[in-house]
């Protein structure tokens, strides 16, 4: 599939959400039909009651018996179809909120796999970074166990997926009384992409280096006609 047949074709889900409103749309018309139907019904059920207990009454008790009979069984099989057409609203809410919840679900998914995604990017500058610097390997392994706990609490940086690499990097190296190597950070993928989205921490967004000056336009004031045809006239 291209680019741009992929572009184009809609998504399942949204094929779902909308087969399922236009089924609702179905089953709640055939509700209102079906309702009418049945208050018919009960209309002529009344009417035909009237016309055997009224005084003088004409309609013959078999013909009223068999009327009533058709009336009734109408209305009954009004009633078991709204009964079904409501089973099936119900289903549909099922559906839609098994969908819902599915949905849900996988958005935290996504939202917990770029997460784990940050921190371990931020685990593997921070590492490169301590192992460059430190000059033992305690010491490395004090400071990184140091940078590790702070980047466990959230009282102390927040929530790390809201925060960009550099800005992470570069709070816990100031905490650390650490000095990155900026200049070769910035040569990483993961720095290039935070320069050019403008997401990057100050020392890393100052070595992207701002876009440079328009060069000035030569200002040209207004011609001298008059000493131009007067140095033309003074002409050999």
């Amino acid at each position: 599939m291209t680019a741009a047949a992929a572009t184009s074709a809609p998504e399942p889900q949204a094929d779902a959400w909308e087969a399922e409103a236009q089924a609702r749309a179905v089953a709640q018309r055939q509700l209102q039909v079906l309702g009418r139907l049945a208050e018919i019904g009960l209309s002529i059920a009344g009417a035909l009651e009237q016309q055997v207990t009224a005084e003088g009454a004409k309609l013959a008790a078999g013909d009223a018996a068999l009327a009533y009979a058709r009336v009734s069984r109408a209305v009954r099989l009004s009633l078991a179809l709204q009964s079904s057409v409501l089973e099936g609203l119900q289903a549909l809410d099922r559906a839609a909120g098994s969908r819902l919840y599915e949905q849900r679900c996988k958005a935290e998914r996504d939202r917990q796999l770029r997460a784990q995604a940050h921190r371990e990017r931020v685990d593997r500058v921070l590492d490169r970074v301590i192992e460059k610097e430190a000059t033992s390997e305690a010491e490395g392994e004090r400071l990184a166990g140091e940078a590790h706990e702070r980047l466990e609490r959230d009282d102390i940086y927040g929530d790390l997926a809201e925060r960009s690499v550099s800005e992470i990097i570069d709070r816990v190296c100031r905490d650390l009384g650490l000095s990155p190597d900026w200049p070769s950070l910035a040569q990483e993928a993961w720095a290039q992409e935070e320069i050019e989205a403008r997401t990057a921490a100050a020392p890393l967004a100052a070595l992207g280096g701002p876009d440079p000056p328009a060069a000035p336009r030569r200002k040209v004031g207004p011609r001298n006609t008059r000493n131009t045809r007067k140095t033309l006239s003074q002409a050999p």
